[in-house]
């Protein structure tokens, strides 16, 4: 189903759509609609005020920031393995932890005591099958191609 994809760069593509959500969330508190006043004179005035695009704006703000946290959050769901997965993509990439400090909340959290090679597979298991979930098709790269999310937000 997923042969034609390129596992390397979907990988680090859904990297960093997930280190994104920080930005989402920061744009998303940066355009919270604002309610304008009304003009009192009936004139129209030479205001670039639109409530309609600042709602839109936050809502897709809104929308950016929290889809990449479900995406965590949904691969927690599948089953006791991927609870882990979901934890380490949640962890690394949203809360912005270490590796270091994730692997010891791992290891403590689900007594998994894994090395630093099991943690490193897991990592990169998680942002695979993340990758495969996700809603946003960009991050998944077909073969021969560049991921399209790198190309457009990372230069």
């Amino acid at each position: 189903m997923f042969g034609n994809l390129d596992r390397k760069e979907t990988v680090k593509a859904f990297e960093q759509y997930l280190k994104d959500w920080k930005l989402w969330k920061l744009k998303a508190m940066q355009n919270f609609p604002s309610v304008g006043s009304p003009s009192m004179d009936g004139q129209p005035h030479g205001t670039s005020y639109d409530p309609d695009k600042q709602f839109v704006n936050h809502s897709e703000a809104e929308y950016q920031w929290r889809v990449r946290i479900n995406c965590c959050k949904s691969l927690m769901t599948i089953s006791e393995e991927d609870e882990i997965l979901g934890d380490i993509l949640l962890h690394r990439f949203i809360k912005g932890w270490s590796v270091v400090r994730t692997m010891n909340y791992i290891n403590d959290h689900y007594n998994a005591y894994m090395s630093d090679r099991t943690f490193s597979d897991k990592q990169k298991q998680a942002l695979w099958e993340g990758a495969l979930m996700c809603p946003d098709d960009s991050v998944r790269a077909k073969k021969g191609e560049t991921a399209e999310y790198l190309r457009k937000n990372c230069g």
